[in-house]
């Protein structure tokens, strides 16, 4: 199994198993051969961001708490960064935002879970509509939750409140734990109504109310201020509270992304892929003249090699770099090359104002190609490469997997 970051060779004799993952897109879902239109052209900016899983965690500590100078806390208009970056641990395409940019007036926010006194446990165990009945009856109103996130990610826009890492100690003690703006226990313990919908998606995602939150026995990344959940607004729980807010209502939203074409070509020039090749470690190794394989004669090379001499139905073969939507939300550039003697495949997600951070990678060492990639239009999460058409050892697939990581195998 090839994860991000790592390298193997191609004479590697194992047999790797192929990952399951192949889903058809829906009725609303776009699929295509990727000759439907021109090709995107990619114009990278910045430095390769590393891959979540290579990147050293934050020193674990959460904030302390401050003494409680009220019990509601005013939070400051300003700017928000909402959601993730693609690839972090635990993201949600679907649900979670790429790095969208709102502006949001000022407001105050309950410093504890309603009822919003610290002597007394949270309300937990009512419907939506019940919770904003019992703010309206506070004076206040269920916080949106945009107002929730931007309290949470406090001043700094940190992943967790008040914290770049998750201290389990928050789960056991709420109270404790401040986000920069000093509201307590956000994300810590409990889920939260807000009073925000998760819009449709075709054939995927019914209409739903917007929980912030996780309850305290959540895995790590379940706890970031990002997190999103879609429930039935009707439901209740007794890890599901609420916290109430006041003054007038911000008016951003969260848009729900929507299904693309599966699979698109893409042009990123050789010398700008070279630069962003020298800004990752476990490619910055490889000669700086790349070059990408030639089409069709490469993909007649690879076809002549297999058994078949010919690709199954319906899947399309390709030496192009290839723009990828395996679900909502969710862009991957998947291409393949040379580097003087060595071949590679590569995975990156793409982020907003086309920055890119490393997917996954596999380096062919000592091997020359070609390289194809190929793809069925109608399976959205996992294509093929080879360098000889279904060959074992020299063939595998690059899948996407339920998590949202991104995994080159070999066969």
């Amino acid at each position: 199994m090839k994860f991000p970051g790592n390298e193997t060779s191609f004479a590697l004799l194992c047999a790797l198993a192929a990952l399951a993952g192949c889903t058809s897109g829906g009725s609303g879902s776009s699929t295509g051969s990727a000759d439907g239109g021109p090709p995107v052209v990619l114009s990278p900016k910045g430095k390769v961001l590393e891959a979540a899983e290579n990147q050293a965690d934050p020193d674990a500590g959460a904030s302390k708490a401050e003494a409680a100078k009220s019990e509601r806390v005013d939070i400051p208009g300003g700017a928000l960064v909402a959601g993730s970056t693609p690839g972090d641990k635990g993201r949600d395409p679907v649900l979670e935002p790429a790095e969208l940019e709102v502006k949001l007036g000022d407001y105050a926010i309950d410093r504890y879970l309603y009822p919003n006194d610290p002597t007394k446990p949270p309300l937990t165990g009512v419907s939506r509509a019940k919770a904003a009945e019992l703010c309206e009856q506070a004076g206040g109103r269920l916080c949106t939750e945009l107002e929730w996130e931007r309290a949470c990610k406090g001043p700094e826009g940190t992943t967790y409140a008040g914290s770049a890492s998750w201290d389990a100690k928050c789960a056991k003690e709420p109270a404790s734990c401040a986000s920069g703006f000093g509201v307590l226990g956000m994300g810590a313990a409990y889920r939260e109504w807000t009073a925000s919908e998760v819009l449709p998606i075709e054939d995927m995602q019914p209409r739903a109310a917007a929980v912030r939150g996780a309850q305290g026995s959540a895995v790590g990344p379940d706890h970031r201020c990002a997190h999103r959940t879609a429930i039935d607004p009707g439901a209740s729980a007794q890890d599901l509270g609420f916290r109430c807010c006041r003054g007038a209502p911000n008016a951003a939203s969260i848009p729900s992304p929507q299904w693309e074409q599966t699979y698109r070509r893409v042009e990123l020039p050789a010398k700008e892929l070279a630069e962003m090749f020298a800004s990752v470690p476990a490619l910055s190794t490889l000669d700086r003249e790349i070059t990408y394989f030639k089409e069709p004669d490469d993909v007649n090379v690879v076809l002549a090699r297999g058994d078949a001499g010919a690709a199954p139905q319906n899947t399309v073969l390709t030496t192009s770099p290839l723009l990828w939507n395996p679900v909502p939300g969710e862009q991957i550039v998947v291409l393949a090359g040379r580097a003087a003697k060595d071949s590679f495949v590569v995975a990156f997600y793409r982020l907003p104002g086309d920055r890119y951070r490393i997917a996954s990678t596999l380096v062919l060492k000592d091997e020359k190609g070609p390289i194809a990639l190929g793809f069925n239009g109608y399976v959205r999460k996992r294509l093929f490469w080879a360098t000889c058409w279904d060959c074992r050892g020299e063939s595998g697939n690059v899948t996407y997997r339920d998590d949202g990581r991104v995994v080159i195998t070999q066969k």
